[in-house]
């Protein structure tokens, strides 16, 4: 995700632009904020890009550069739990997670959603996933996987 944004705005991580990245393992939370990954692993995205924002290691390992640790923040988070963030977002990527959960945990999870997102916000998630509940009034369907806060698209 952030060499998305650093593809088309390069000085995002100057501008208040962040990525909140979330897990509810910590493992999975301490290795992207170490940020190595294999060179095979970056081999998806152009290599003019993960080249200029991740710096050499050790044996074919690639480590996020300063831009890319400056635009990211990773932190644990349970989507049934406590939610520490206080301010709002412009979109949110939850992707192949919820259908993990009864109906009515599903429901809760997106009524959680609307009130820390902006207005016009962008709410993407996974191909078998649909809002459902309350939210459903907010979120307005802009595409098979993708919902927009507040007036229809």
């Amino acid at each position: 995700m952030a060499l998305t944004v650093l593809s088309v705005l390069p000085e995002a991580a100057d501008l208040d632009v962040r990525i909140l990245a979330t897990d509810i393992d910590p493992n999975m939370v301490a290795q992207g904020h170490a940020g190595v990954y294999s060179e095979e692993a970056l081999e998806p995205a152009p290599a003019t890009l993960w080249r200029r924002y991740f710096d050499r290691a050790d044996r074919g390992q690639w480590v996020a550069g300063a831009q890319l640790k400056r635009l990211t923040a990773f932190r644990e988070l349970n989507l049934i739990g406590d939610w520490p963030m206080r301010g709002r977002f412009d979109v949110i990527f939850c992707r192949n997670v919820v259908i993990y959960f009864d109906d009515a945990t599903q429901e809760r999870v997106w009524s959680r959603f609307t009130p820390i997102m902006t207005p016009g916000a962008t709410l993407y998630i996974g191909h078998s996933e649909r809002v459902s509940g309350p939210a459903a009034a907010q979120l307005h369907t802009a595409g098979l996987t993708t919902y927009r806060l507040g007036g229809r698209p």
